[in-house]
């Protein structure tokens, strides 16, 4: 099976705070994480449009101004080889929650992050790269 890209995006506000959503699915059920997927590069989106796709779909909106911010590589996924990440930002009085796929969204600092629990998938790492990079 050929493995695809996904696209990721950490969405900041003005008091550098970073924006998470709680999934409404498997995987990872229930935790927080970034706006990320497959489904829209799947679809044979680029990744610049995929990421709006992925941002509609969690947020219900079309407001994402973005940058591509960097590409990691993602190891031992049998779907996903890397990922895309963008950053940007939302238009907050825009967003819409959307179950099944999003149950609620937080703004959280980067101290915030760094203490919670885990979050879905490689996204503590995607942070911490996003991190090291505006420091």
């Amino acid at each position: 099976m050929e493995k695809i890209r996904a696209t990721c995006a950490i969405i900041t506000n003005e008091q550098n705070q970073i924006l998470l959503i709680k999934r409404g699915r498997e995987p990872f059920l229930g935790h927080w994480a970034l706006i990320s997927g497959i489904g829209a590069t799947k679809k044979g989106l680029p990744p610049e449009k995929a990421v709006i796709d992925e941002v509609k779909c969690d947020l219900q909106t079309l407001f994402f101004e973005h940058k591509l911010l960097f590409t990691l590589p993602v190891l031992n996924d049998n779907f996903v080889n890397e990922v895309s990440v963008f950053i940007g930002k939302v238009a907050e009085s825009k967003i819409i929650m959307h179950p099944p796929f999003s149950l609620e969204y937080k703004w959280f600092s980067p101290n915030e992050i760094r203490n919670m629990a885990p979050l879905a998938f490689s996204h503590n790492k995607i942070i911490e790269k996003f991190l090291k990079q505006i420091i």
